[in-house]
């Protein structure tokens, strides 16, 4: 009877050893064995809080970031008795900046507005010298592939989509070219449309899957457009209703700011 403690005690030690021995060896598993896929969470969650721009905004120092995109960046309206088209009072640059500025309270934070309709990634990789890095900026909202997955009788040869392959090489030599310079990086995939040209509706997932697998293989941040919540598009299936691009710069800060 007088050895049941002791007996208890040896139980109990034995159980703790294992528990700890268990821990050890998971925490050993995590750290060395499956980095690569907390990198890839981290990626696909789109989050900067570690990255220069936000230390920059924490410490008021000066910020410009570049809008580079298509006509949803740019802010595209269309009047719906004349058919004139025309930029619309908020895009969402513009929405952006001032968030940006009341977050941190201070003034000097700059979005750019480059936004071009039409615009594929053939265009978008052509001009980058001109419409990007001569801003010099310290991040780049990059937004193509609404044009790209349907065709633009202006900008995509024979007015016909970009082939995948293409798309992806145009944006992955984009973002190469930002990244070269030390430039920070967010892909936006393309938002919700419904457009049945060239059965872009049917195909956006793919446009959509590629630029989020370049997001994780090139180390940028990744915001699934799709996911912005759009509601009642413009008769074309594809832009948004004025009072609606805001939801683009509520997307970008609820994730990235």
């Amino acid at each position: 009877m007088k050895n049941r403690p002791n007996i208890r005690l040896f139980y109990f030690i034995s159980i703790m050893v294992c528990v700890l021995l268990f821990v050890g060896v998971n925490g050993i598993i995590e750290t060395f064995i499956l980095p690569q896929e907390s990198k890839a969470t981290i990626q696909e969650s789109g989050s900067i809080h570690d990255s220069s721009v936000i230390q920059k905004l924490y410490n008021s120092q000066p910020v410009t970031i570049v809008a580079y995109g298509d006509s949803i960046t740019w802010g595209y309206e269309r009047d719906s008795n004349t058919g004139r088209v025309t930029q619309v009072k908020n895009p969402y640059p513009k929405i952006l900046e001032n968030e940006l500025r009341k977050k941190y309270g201070y003034r000097h934070v700059k979005v750019i507005n480059r936004g071009h309709p039409g615009w594929t990634s053939i265009q978008a990789l052509k001009n980058v010298e001109k419409e990007v890095l001569s801003y010099q900026p310290d991040l780049v909202i990059s937004m193509f592939g609404i044009n790209d997955a349907r065709g633009h009788s202006k900008y995509s040869p024979h007015s016909q989509p970009i082939p995948i392959d293409q798309y992806k090489e145009n944006n992955q030599q984009l973002l190469r070219k930002l990244q070269e310079k030390g430039i920070e990086v967010v892909v936006i995939s393309p938002t919700l449309f419904t457009s049945k040209k060239n059965s872009a509706n049917k195909t956006q997932e793919h446009y959509t899957n590629v630029i989020k697998s370049l997001a994780i293989d090139e180390r940028v941040y990744y915001i699934n457009g799709s996911e912005i919540p759009v509601k009642n598009n413009l008769k074309d299936g594809i832009h948004f209703k004025a009072d609606q691009y805001k939801l683009i710069a509520e997307k970008i800060m609820s994730e990235l700011f």
